[in-house]
């Protein structure tokens, strides 16, 4: 058949020059490694230099690259090219030699294949470098120049030509560049999009699409066989077919809405094709394309459904393991983004996905135990009862299967006792047991970022600490944990009881660990009926934890599975199953394995979490335990330990203060910092210990205070050093974030120390004779710090400050005052929320003095306005649509507190943002901050009563206010919710019975509101109000509506 291929223009030949500079940018030099090293600095300079030299320079080099790319043997190269190419370079001819040298000697069939092969090398890395140029142009090197270098349309089209060009070489790795080449291109395009978007976006490269389907079509009508696999033809289709996959990973949307629509509409059918074909390479690529269009599911795909279907059933028992497991992901893709294409077919495709967990290759497995899971995260909406039917007639068949999959396999049991027997030893920390350690600063007032359980990313769910790969062990226990949440007891443990009794006897180690595994997996979904058996299970796990002869991965499974069942532990009827419980978990505190010590002392954090006050009677045992453990600890492990101490604290409460327990465990904690300190005192292991020390400190309270001045010190020394570093950087946007971690840990516990010691704060400070005096100059940097960490912490400190000890920011609080009124900015939500916080603890403070407000008052109200009114933009002027949590009721609390301090602040303004006060006011849930603000709000309209006419319509404006007030009979976590909740709500609590001055302030407003409204006003406010709302302000308020 003849050949239909089209190609695109053919590209000249390189210069001498380019690849000279490519040779020695290869640096195979036989000549000393000094001048060899010196010819590489000088290459890499002048690809630098020619690259962002101008717009031409950088044209012409990215253009050269092009073409040795595309050019496929130096045979095609003419004398001149050659004469060129060993001239320039300057006396080291080696890799001349070794690429061209057979062309001019008539070297024999050896030297002309390691030529070529020297060549392809010069052409792979000509690909990546043009990739780099074009998808991070470089800024110019003239400091007059401030735009990025920008090709110009000739050499754009001609490296366009040349990389589609390249799709159809011969090579693999060639077409590999060229398609990854293409992929980055566009997906650059899509942020660069004046310079880059011009020539590369999908929307601009009219020919990429059209083009990727001709091969692929081409390919298509090519008689497959074993001598076609050599043709062009062959090679293009293969090509279009992984530069399409690689597109639609990155830019899929793009792809789809920006590519020629004809074309683009043909590429379904022409990939379904594909699927048919003998090869398997085309087979694979061009499913794993039709994968990708299921996200953003074109016309195409919707009308070739049946087809697509039909070809993943046909591919289901393919001889190849990855074209398998591309089916399963096929399936579990069509299952989380439309599971409506796939529920006619359901049942038979549980059956296929059943026998796929099974499949002997571990990535297919893994792929279809995916589906699973997939399937248990569902939302309602996504299946129907009649899928849910046919998993859980799967259930007995799919059980015992995930849980084989539990069982480590041997390549990995293997590895396993390596790494055992190196703890044993005594080894090294290894990479894999340095786990990343970041933290988040503190947030204060309604939006309170500790309360957020989301962000507690070492919990006990962690079902292998092994490594953080997904595999098959962890996505079939995962799935376990979700299937029995869905389906429940009666539906797994039938089927899974047997096979876990006889597991849980087997003399193999591996398989009673996998058990132990589903044993915690179901903990959640089968409590209640798995109940009964814990009287046995339990002493069980606590003997796979203690006993000598248990792996250390029996150890860590059987420990974590402990922490698990830690709930019933702690509410069944017998005292000394926690007793026995603490006593096997801190005795393997010390064990050498370091899995074992991070999943034992995990689980004793779990334990403290669900005990409580009740760990008061083994406080001092487990504090000498973990005080030792301090001493042997390394890594991961250390990292463990100190949050372990945190939760101690966050959990237990006061106790841990008490007496001499303080003495136990404080000391080595500041030792262990001063011993890290000196070495380092960045080091990333101190931010875990500074954050347990940060709730030792608030817990302890006066307590603390032997230890007090010394914590201060060093974290005021690392705050100093961390100024220091970051002082060095021209440029704060250079500067990594977590290079302030440090200092953002040091600010939080110096906060610590603030809400511990209280009023006494003050007296430490000054019985600091080092950092005494420069604390509060200290304190006007970290608040006007470029790092928005530094403020988030720096604001809290400021707000606590405000309210344990004032005489410290006395002297700097215009200024300080100033800091956080700059920094209401809800495009940094957390220091936003924070500033208003401070702000509104300074006007607590500030009392009925306006004096120190005065200078800064207006600014403070024009930017709180927006906050409350739903009008905030951001840095570019973008209207801020989605509300950031706690901003509006932090806003409200603040101007509350600003009127109390001076109405006449809040009130000329008024009627500009009273109906977004009022919505403010009815989410505020922190009692002392609610009363606060309604305060200042009744004082406010007492000094411009005038204000509501001004507002808006009279009933709306009455309504709001008469929500806010009903806002104080509803619990806090229903004031979310809304104003609709009141509409049904019938669970209203009385006022708090503090708060009676307010309450009676209240009940005048309401009265007085009643009497200025006029009957027709007053009227329509009642024809709104629900029932259960008229009867509550007539009972409480004594306000008939």
């Amino acid at each position: 058949m003849a050949s239909a291929l089209q190609l695109p223009p053919q590209s000249p030949s390189p210069s001498g020059q380019v690849l000279a500079l490519l040779s020695t940018l290869s640096n195979p030099s036989s000549s000393s490694s000094q001048d060899a090293h010196a010819r590489h600095a000088l290459a890499l300079k002048a690809r630098d230099d020619a690259l962002s030299l101008s717009n031409d320079s950088y044209s012409n080099l990215c253009t050269e690259f092009c073409r040795v790319l595309c050019c496929q043997s130096p045979e095609s190269l003419s004398m001149e090219v050659l004469k060129d190419f060993h001239d320039s370079l300057a006396g080291d001819s080696d890799m001349f030699h070794k690429c061209c040298g057979w062309i001019q000697n008539n070297g024999g069939s050896n030297a002309q294949r390691e030529g070529i092969m020297m060549w392809n090398t010069l052409r792979q890395m000509a690909g990546l470098l043009l990739k780099n140029a074009l998808v991070s142009p470089p800024p110019p090197s003239a400091l007059a120049q401030t735009k990025r270098m920008k090709l110009s349309p000739e050499a754009a089209t001609e490296i366009k030509h040349a990389l589609l060009r390249c799709l159809t070489d011969a090579l693999s790795p060639i077409r590999g560049v060229a398609s990854t080449a293409i992929a980055r291109c566009c997906t650059a395009a899509v942020y660069l999009e004046k310079s880059m978007g011009i020539f590369f976006s999908v929307k601009n490269w009219v020919e990429l699409v059209p083009f990727i389907l001709h091969c692929v079509q081409v390919g298509n009508n090519t008689q497959q066989t074993i001598h076609s696999r050599d043709s062009i033809e062959h090679h293009a289709g293969i090509g279009a077919l992984v530069a399409l996959r690689k597109l639609l990973e990155d830019v899929p949307n793009r792809v789809a809405a920006e590519a020629p629509s004809t074309s683009f509409h043909e590429l379904v059918p022409a990939l379904l094709t594909c699927l048919q074909s003998p090869i398997q390479t085309r087979r694979k690529e061009a499913l794993a394309c039709l994968n990708v269009f299921i996200f953003p599911m074109p016309g195409a795909l919707v009308a070739n459904m049946d087809r697509y279907l039909g070809g993943l059933s046909a591919l289901a028992s393919d001889e190849s393991a990855e074209i398998r497991q591309l089916v399963c992901q096929g399936i579990v893709s069509l299952l989380s983004q439309r599971a409506e294409y796939i529920k006619p077919h359901f049942a038979s495709i549980v059956t296929f996905m059943l026998t796929a967990t099974s499949d002997a290759d571990p990535n297919v497995a893994l792929e279809a135990c995916d589906f699973w899971l997939t399937f248990a995260s569902l939302d309602e909406d996504s299946y129907d009862d009649e899928m849910m039917g046919c998993v859980a007639q799967s259930l007995p068949q799919l059980l015992p299967v995930l849980l084989n999959g539990m069982v480590y396999p041997p390549d990995k049991i293997e590895e396993l006792l390596e790494d055992n027997a190196i703890d044993e030893r005594g080894g090294d920390d290894r990479q894999q047991d340095l786990a990343p350690v970041f933290h988040s600063a503190k947030t204060k007032g309604q939006y309170d970022s500790e309360d957020d359980d989301s962000e507690d990313e070492g919990s006990d769910d962690d079902m292998d600490n092994d490594d953080g790969e997904w595999s098959l062990r962890k996505c079939s226990a995962a799935s376990l944990d979700s299937l029995a949440g869905i389906f429940g007891a009666s539906y797994v443990l039938p089927p899974l009881l047997p096979a876990l009794q006889e597991g849980l006897q087997n003399t193999d180690q591996w398989i009673r660990e996998a058990c132990i595994l589903a044993l915690g997996a179901i903990s959640e979904g089968c409590m209640t009926e798995i109940t009964p058996h814990l009287p046995q299970l339990h002493p069980f796990l606590l003997t796979q934890l203690t006993s000598q002869d248990s792996l250390p991965q029996l150890r860590c499974i059987s420990a974590w599975a402990l922490g698990r069942y830690a709930s019933w532990t702690v509410t069944a009827d017998d005292p000394s199953l926690v007793a026995c419980s603490i006593e096997a978990l801190v005795g393997r505190l010390l064990d050498r394995n370091r899995k074992v010590q991070v999943a034992t002392c995990s689980a004793l954090g779990v334990y403290v979490e669900a005990a409580g006050d009740l760990m008061t009677l083994y406080l001092e045992p487990v504090y000498r335990a973990l005080m030792e453990a301090l001493q042997l600890y390394r890594a991961r492990s250390i990292l463990c330990l100190f949050d372990t101490l945190g939760v101690m604290a966050d959990n237990v409460g006061p106790a841990i203060g008490e007496g001499s327990l303080p003495g136990i465990y404080v000391p080595p904690i500041l030792k262990y910092w001063n011993d890290i300190g000196r070495e380092n005192p960045m080091d990333r292991t101190l931010l875990p210990l500074m954050e347990c020390l940060g709730s030792i400190t608030v817990v302890c309270g006066m307590n603390y205070q032997p230890w007090a001045v010394e914590t201060f010190e060093m974290a005021m020394s690392t705050i100093e050093g961390c100024m220091m570093i970051i002082s060095h950087y021209n440029n704060i946007s250079d500067v990594d974030d977590e290079l302030a971690d440090p200092m953002i840990c040091a600010i939080d516990l110096i906060d610590g120390l603030i809400e511990g010691l209280g009023s006494n704060f003050a007296t430490l400070v000054a019985g600091s004779a080092r950092f005494g005096p420069t604390f509060p100059n200290l304190l006007g940097q970290i608040v006007a710090h470029d790092i928005p960490g530094v403020r988030i912490s720096a604001f809290a400190v400021l707000g606590d400050l405000a309210r344990q000890a004032p005489t410290l920011i006395e002297a700097g609080l215009p200024t300080l005052i100033s800091e956080a009124v700059s920094s209401i900015d809800p495009t940094h939500p957390a220091v936003c929320n924070n500033s208003l916080w401070a702000l509104g603890e300074i006007c607590v403070r500030c009392g009925e003095n306006a004096g120190p407000l005065n200078p800064n008052a207006a600014d403070l109200l024009q930017n709180l306005i927006p906050l409350l009114m739903g009008n905030s933009v951001d840095i570019d002027g973008n209207p801020i649509d989605t509300p950031v949590p706690g901003i509006v009721e932090n806003a409200a609390i603040t101007m509350g507190r600003l009127a109390r301090v001076n109405p006449s602040f809040v009130a000329p303004e008024l009627s500009r943002f009273l109906l977004g006060w009022c919505d403010g006011l009815s989410k505020i849930s922190n009692p002392i901050e609610r009363r606060d603000a309604f305060n200042g709000f009744v004082l406010a309209l007492r000094a411009n009563p005038h204000s509501i006419q001004g507002a808006g319509p009279l009933s709306q404006i009455i309504g709001s206010i008469l929500f806010a007030v009903v806002s104080w009979h509803v619990a806090p976590d229903d004031l979310l919710k809304g104003a609709s909740l009141f509409m049904v709500y019938q669970d209203f609590q009385p006022f708090p019975s503090e708060f009676g001055e307010l309450k009676a302030s209240l009940t005048q407003l309401l009265s007085d509101l009643k009497a200025s409204a006029g009957q027709e006003s007053w009227n329509e406010v009642e024809s709104q109000m629900p029932v259960n709302v008229k009867r509550l302000i007539k009972e409480v308020y004594n306000i008939d509506i």
